[in-house]
């Protein structure tokens, strides 16, 4: 009897072994194994490791974690402390007395202190990175009373101060790494040294870039010890990796939209669909070049561009055609009746009469994009199809990130470019750099030689106006103007859409899920 009621507990292990295989319906679900690393898909390499020199999304996506800011932004958008402890605001809102922790070190083992602040902000931050260059203009000092204290005072007032200060606007350098070299050319530019949760371990281009566990960080320690950021460029091989499980997780960036349904239905992946900071997707246009410098010509383009289509095709339906210059983020920048749809409709008839009344024939474009967006290759064929029924020839030449940031930004040599930007939580922070007056030559500002000066001077007394029925009453008037002129074309707005391996938890404890990986574990 012994012997045969161990035959029935061993045959009944056995069934409940194959019995998932029988009659277990949909995708197989992967062993459970223990992990204590992390695999993140990207598109394609970073132009170079250091944020603090660019706005673009591949660097932040693996620096975020490397280095540390002043503060840190929850799910609500509230400022948390990072590597300031603490702050003061005066009375007036203008002075700002941020109080560092104590013993931070860089992952050199140098001591961080206040002096690295003063210095990134005064040096680079505010020569080279897009965003972080209009919020300095609104400060008169920044003094160092002591290595833990730092003292930023404004000229007057700006809302928004505070959030912009996160790693994504203000990352901080080490001064002793960077003080007096060319921030472009130095290896840690390539090879970063911050005070993050994670630490630079090597960068294999084309293949991969590893970050490990900083097991001095100043904050809680990191769950998962090592995260490879691995370059994947082809689309559907991104997918495929998330299904077999050689990737953990895909950020909407990376993530294509036409496998969604797909990925779905597997019971191994989780797909996160929620309320981010807002990314609105534009076409860039090159207001030099001839017949784009004709305003009439940009109008005729915008109404030869089936923006709905683009949003039902290229990203699924997953978000909405762009109301209005500045997204929809910000209700009380328009009027209820000011809508792009309404103003350029998908119309070939009138793009057609547009460019008649231009005296324009037919014509060809070349349209420069990142190769690594899935959305940006799906629109940019619909609008090819689109202009050639008004008799435009439209020449597609996607290229690798660093090559498009330096034929756009740094050459502006280009007709058209698909680009995409997010503005934190004012309209200030982020898209003011491309409809403002200035210099091209730094990355994500600015690049179609557009400038008015009375969108200049509105724009300027916007962001420094705190009343929000004069601050709307600035930004109408300039959105009409841009409406009018269209240096650019607002595309639509996407929304956010994540996927990952259902084991992974913590993903998302931030605003902006890239800076707090450190948060990320696997499920027990």
């Amino acid at each position: 009897m012994k012997h045969a009621g161990k035959n029935l507990i061993v045959f009944a292990i056995l069934l409940l072994m194959v019995t998932p295989a029988l009659f277990g319906g949909g995708a197989p679900e992967r062993p459970v194994t223990v992990r204590d690393d992390m695999v993140i898909a990207m598109g394609s390499d970073p132009e170079h490791l250091n944020p603090a020199i660019t706005t673009g999304y591949p660097v932040a996506a693996v620096t975020a974690n490397v280095y540390s800011a002043l503060v840190w932004r929850d799910n609500e958008g509230t400022p948390q402390p990072d590597i300031a402890r603490s702050w003061d605001v005066s009375e007036g809102d203008t002075v700002f007395t941020f109080h560092l922790r104590d013993n931070v070190q860089w992952h050199d083992g140098e001591p961080f202190t206040s002096a690295d602040v003063k210095f990134t902000m005064d040096e680079v931050l505010s020569q080279y990175h897009g965003r972080f260059e209009n919020i300095y203009r609104r400060i008169s000092s920044i003094e160092t009373p002591n290595d833990s204290t730092v003292v930023i005072t404004l000229n007057e007032p700006y809302a928004p101060f505070l959030i912009s200060l996160t790693v994504f606007d203000a990352p901080i350098l080490p001064k002793h790494i960077f003080e007096g070299q060319n921030v472009f050319d130095h290896a840690a530019t390539t090879a970063p040294v911050g005070t993050g949760p994670y630490r630079f371990v090597n960068w294999d281009r084309g293949n991969q870039i590893v970050v490990e566990r900083n097991d001095n960080y100043f904050g809680d320690a990191a769950n998962i010890s090592r995260i490879i950021f691995q370059m994947i460029p082809d689309e559907n091989a991104r997918t495929v990796a998330l299904q077999t499980g050689e990737v953990d997780y895909i950020w909407g960036f990376y993530l294509p939209t036409a496998g969604l349904s797909e990925l779905r239905a597997d019971p191994n992946i989780e797909v996160w669909q929620g309320v981010r900071i807002p990314a609105l997707y534009f076409l860039f246009v090159n207001n030099d070049n001839e017949p784009l410098d004709n305003p009439l010509v940009r109008q005729a383009i915008m109404h030869a561009i089936d923006r709905d289509l683009i949003v039902d095709l290229a990203i699924e339906g997953l978000g909405n055609t762009a109301i209005g210059p500045m997204g929809s983020a910000f209700p009380y920048l328009y009027d209820e009746a000011f809508d792009l749809s309404s103003l350029y409709p998908y119309d070939l008839e009138r793009a057609r009469a547009l460019l008649n009344e231009a005296g324009v024939g037919s014509f060809e474009l070349t349209i420069v994009y990142d190769s690594g967006r899935p959305a940006f290759a799906d629109a940019v064929d619909i609008m090819r199809d689109g202009l050639s029924n008004i008799g435009v020839t439209l020449n597609l030449q996607p290229q690798e990130r660093s090559v498009m940031i330096e034929s756009v930004y740094m050459q502006r040599n280009y007709d058209l470019s698909m680009q995409s930007f997010t503005s934190g939580g004012d309209p200030s922070i982020g898209y003011h750099r491309i409809y403002i007056t200035q210099a091209f030559g730094t990355p994500f500002v600015s690049a179609t030689g557009y400038s008015n000066e009375q969108v200049d001077e509105l724009l300027a007394e916007a962001a420094i106006t705190v009343d929000l029925d004069r601050r709307g009453e600035l930004y109408r008037q300039a959105n009409a103007i841009l409406a009018e002129d269209l240096p650019l074309f607002p595309l639509f707005e996407e929304k956010s859409v994540e996927a990952n391996n259902r084991d992974l938890r913590g993903l998302r404890e931030s605003l902006d899920v890239r800076d707090q990986l450190h948060r990320a574990r696997w499920a027990d």
